[in-house]
């Protein structure tokens, strides 16, 4: 690229997949647009999760009314949407619509894409694009193809008209960027629903743990699969439990089991018997509960799972028991004497329930007063219209059900029905529980009937549905979720392998361009040599100096291009290695020889402490005073007074080497981040202290190479220690993960 290299591009990218959020990565694409092409004002338009409008996402230098700004993407006579939807760059020197882009007299357009998802919008071809932009006084910039696989996501939108180079780079940033900030958007989305979905979730744990009765799901085989904090209480055994209470819970998962068997045998969940038998395990009590049983199917599992709601009857038994008593007395009074009618009326007024006696002709005979605002009109007060009806229809019903069963030779019947409240005017849902009253003959005589309201059971099984709605809603956006991050997975994987492909074919051309690169820049040197020692002619005073400037930069040039291919070619795995014995310490002084000048330069104090044990070691004597060579350039570089000390030391199956410096030190967040490529722990462009960044990733590279490793320890401000291990012996056709790193080398780093 003409103004930024791939060195810019990479850390613009990286500083875009480091943003916190999508408003604050487009700010900052933004910024570095403006930047490269000199706009006094930009924005960014994306389209919405929709893809129907591009909204603002971010600008600079615009007023506060462009944050509301919105652009239909059917609108195909504006220029912004045509260059969006075709993903080809646009000029013009008319003014924009919406009225806040209308002050842009000049203005340049650059079309953001993103990887196709389905339901995207399709891309408009480029001579569609053309014929658009004409009419609308608008011109087609002709720019490379759109990626593969690649839709429209947005516009980059520059006042004045950026050509040249400048547009290239912007151009080319806005390709490489744009994904990223589509990718930061569905994350967003994302999470976002990530959240909902768990805060829906929660919601409905805490709906069925509020539910005053049991709730358990069971598998074919009985197992309790799932249940609520209630059913918890009757089932469940926990730490803190007594042993009475464990001996409860127990008896209740019997008693449980083999109602689920015994319902299993009698031809399913529903078919099965409703009434079951527990225990309290606080209390020692006896409780009765009436199974619902529901089952479910595939819904929760790959088994057939049964919902059973164990609704406790133990007070409604007691009363029904107590009423089949006074059922009892009332026959007995009626018998006896007409005086024992007004004892039987006083017990039925007491009942909170309405209770009704009828006869064999299904005529009502007796009810209590609760009975009496549900089946008569009375003469007390006056009722509406509506309430007479009401009345009329509830006795209607009542009556049918009570004809029904005289005619049956049932002794007792239990049926729902819904009724109206007159008062209210609102329904009632009851179950009738009526029982024949018989003579010594065994003829009916009478029929008594007691409405139970129900108006909380139905409540409750509305919210059962409910939740069981929504929980299935919950189940089917988890798994279109999961779908789609897996999705977004395998893309990321493929773009993964396609970057690291790019990177490794990358290296393998710098590795063999070694001599088209270094050869011109040795002409340069040479020719600068010949030019000051005068062989070409005599040259003055300013001419040399400008002549070692020149020498001085090519040769600085001719480092850095080593240092990159030296890089290259090990990342291609193309730098060979010459194996044969070294001695430690004469490397070591050779290299402490030729960094002595730059020593004495800075005046520091300068030491070597080999341990005269330390054996020779089968290696590359070269690559060896490299690595040596590069930690002592960066500990001069780096120290401006003190010392400097090598120490060399035999270790585990090799030999330990440690530059010890008295310099700036590095900081703990940055110790890791100096061993990459290319970077440095001052990355500003006014940084104190030059280089390409990749001396100490050579290092560690070669030590790799050479089957060891290196760390580093450092406290800010007073200095650093590099350590080095090389084994006493390289191995060929091993990697990295072949060669022996020691535990003494591991330990010192931590």
């Amino acid at each position: 690229m003409a103004v930024l290299g791939d060195r810019s591009i990479a850390s613009l990218l990286s500083a875009l997949a480091e943003a916190p959020d999508v408003s604050a990565a487009a700010s900052f694409l933004l910024a570095e647009v403006m930047e490269l092409t000199g706009a006094p004002r930009a924005c960014m338009l994306r389209a919405d999760a929709g893809d129907e409008n591009l909204m603002l996402v971010a600008s600079s230098g615009f007023d506060p009314e462009l944050e509301n700004v919105s652009i239909s993407l059917g609108d195909l006579s504006n220029p912004l949407v045509i260059s969006a939807r075709s993903l080809t760059s646009a000029r013009g020197r008319t003014p924009l619509q919406p009225r806040a882009l209308s002050a842009l007299r000049e203005w340049t357009a650059l079309p953001m894409s993103q990887p196709r998802l389905r339901g995207s919008s399709p891309v408009i071809s480029a001579n569609r694009a053309a014929e658009l932009l004409r009419a609308a006084d608008a011109t087609l910039v002709t720019t490379q193809e759109h990626r593969f696989g690649t839709v429209p996501s947005g516009v980059v939108l520059l006042e004045g008209t950026v050509k040249g180079a400048a547009f290239d780079d912007a151009a080319e940033v806005v390709s490489l960027a744009s994904p990223l900030v589509a990718r930061l958007a569905a994350l967003e989305g994302a999470w976002e629903a990530t959240e909902r979905l768990a805060q829906q979730r929660e919601r409905l744990t805490l709906m069925v743990d509020s539910l005053p009765d049991p709730v358990v799901i069971t598998n074919a085989a009985n197992d309790i699969i799932a249940q609520n904090q209630r059913a918890e209480r009757l089932l469940q055994v926990t730490d803190a439990d007594s042993t009475g209470r464990r001996r409860a819970i127990e008896l209740n998962n019997l008693l449980f089991t083999s109602f689920l068997s015994k319902a299993a045998m009698s031809g399913g969940a529903q078919a099965g018997p409703r009434e079951l038998n527990l225990v309290d395990p606080d209390e020692g009590t006896d409780l009765l509960f009436e199974v619902l049983a529901h089952p479910l199917g595939e819904r929760v599992g790959p088994e057939d799972a049964v919902l059973s709601v164990l609704r406790d009857v133990t007070d409604l038994r007691r009363a029904a028991n107590e009423l089949e008593r006074q059922v009892q007395r009332v026959r007995q009074a009626e018998i006896k004497a007409t005086g024992e009618r007004d004892r039987l009326n006083l017990i039925l007024e007491n009942v909170a329930d309405p209770i009704l006696v009828t006869d064999e002709r299904s005529n009502i005979i007796l009810m209590n007063e609760q009975a009496e605002q549900l089946f008569d009109i009375g003469d007390a007060a006056p009722r509406s219209r509506r309430a007479v009806a009401s009345v009329r229809e509830n006795d209607t019903k009542f009556t049918s059900f009570i004809s029904e069963f005289a005619l049956l030779n049932d002794d007792a019947r239990r049926e729902r029905m819904t009724l109206v409240h007159p008062l209210t005017l609102t329904e009632l849902p009851v179950e009738v529980v009526s029982g024949k009253v018989k003579n010594e003959r065994g003829e009916p005589i009478a029929i008594i009937s007691v409405l139970h309201d129900l108006t909380r059971q139905v409540e409750n099984e509305r919210l059962y549905e409910a939740l069981k709605k929504l929980n299935s809603e919950l189940e089917e956006r988890i798994r279109a979720a999961t779908a789609d991050l897996a999705e977004q997975n395998a893309r990321l994987q493929w773009q993964s392998q396609e970057v690291e492909r790019a990177n490794r074919l990358k290296s393998e051309f710098l590795a063999s361009m070694s001599h088209e690169l270094r050869t011109p820049i040795n002409a340069l040197i040479g020719y600068s040599a010949l030019l000051l020692d005068g062989v070409l002619g005599e040259v003055n005073p300013r001419q040399r100096d400008a002549l070692a400037r020149g020498r001085a930069a090519a040769e600085h040039l001719l480092a850095l291009i080593n240092d990159i291919l030296d890089l290259a070619k090990i990342e291609a795995g193309k730098m060979p290695l010459h194996l044969g014995d070294v001695p430690l310490r004469e490397v070591i002084l050779e290299v402490a020889q030729q960094m002595e000048p730059l020593v004495r330069k800075k005046q520091l104090e300068f030491s070597i402490n080999v341990d005269p044990e330390c054996p020779p070691i089968y290696t590359d004597r070269t690559k060896v005073k490299q690595v040596l060579l590069n930690l002592l350039s960066n500990a001069v570089k780096f120290t401006s007074r003190g010392r400097i000390a090598v120490e060399a030391r035999c270790a585990p199956g090799g030999v330990r080497i440690d530059v010890v410096d008295t310099g700036i030190g590095i900081k703990p967040s940055d110790l890791q981040a100096i061993w990459e490529d290319f970077r440095q722990v001052d990355q500003s462009r006014t940084r104190e202290f030059g280089g390409t960044g990749l001396g100490l990733s050579i290092t560690r590279k070669l030590l790799e190479r050479l089957g060891g490793s290196a760390t580093a320890q450092s406290t800010y401000g007073q200095g650093s220690t590099f350590s080095v291990y090389l084994p006493l012996r390289v191995v060929l056709g091993g990697g990295p993960d072949d060669l022996p790193l020691t535990r003494d080398l591991q330990a010192s780093a931590d």
